[in-house]
């Protein structure tokens, strides 16, 4: 895996290649955090790439990520601050079986890091102040249904195993 900016490609050797425009980062870039963001390689297809500061400005093709790792496969663009650099796997056949579906991206993400909360579509109440004093609710963790799911289950088959 190698990181390209402007025709300058980097390989990911080491543990975590770090972004930023202290000089002793791995890629020096002006107008950044001094420790803006990290990449860490992981095998040969896949890397991760994780905000350094909560000032940090980072886009995967154009999702914001703050302080959550984001996965990176061939062809992906990161935006940092105003510099594009764009991931590159030179063993990787573009367009191949190998290629990651549509929505492949987010169902790799979900896998690698759970399921992430997501807001509520749910509408302010009426009469209550006005809606942009009204905050946003997170619905209950995802993980709690689960439980919940695997208790019922493992109940039913304790019925039908001490009939």
């Amino acid at each position: 895996m190698e990181i390209e900016h402007n025709g300058k490609r980097i390989s990911l050797s080491g543990e975590e290649l770090v972004i930023g425009s202290d000089p002793g980062a791995d890629l020096v870039l002006e107008g950044l955090e001094p420790r803006h963001a990290g990449v860490r390689k992981l095998g040969e297809r896949m890397a991760t790439i994780v905000a350094l500061s909560d000032q940090a400005n980072l886009l995967v093709n154009g999702v914001a990520s703050k302080r959550e790792a984001m996965p990176l496969l061939h062809g992906d663009v990161i935006k940092v601050g105003a510099h594009e650099l764009r991931v590159i796997n030179p063993a990787h056949p573009s367009g191949s079986p190998g290629t990651p579906p549509v929505g492949g991206r987010e169902r790799l993400h979900d896998t690698l890091f759970g399921v992430p909360r997501r807001p509520s579509t749910r509408k302010p109440d009426e009469g209550k102040g006005p809606a942009s004093s009204a905050r946003v609710r997170v619905e209950p963790d995802v993980h709690f249904g689960v439980i919940i799911a695997g208790a019922l289950s493992l109940t039913t088959l304790m019925v039908m195993l001490f009939r």
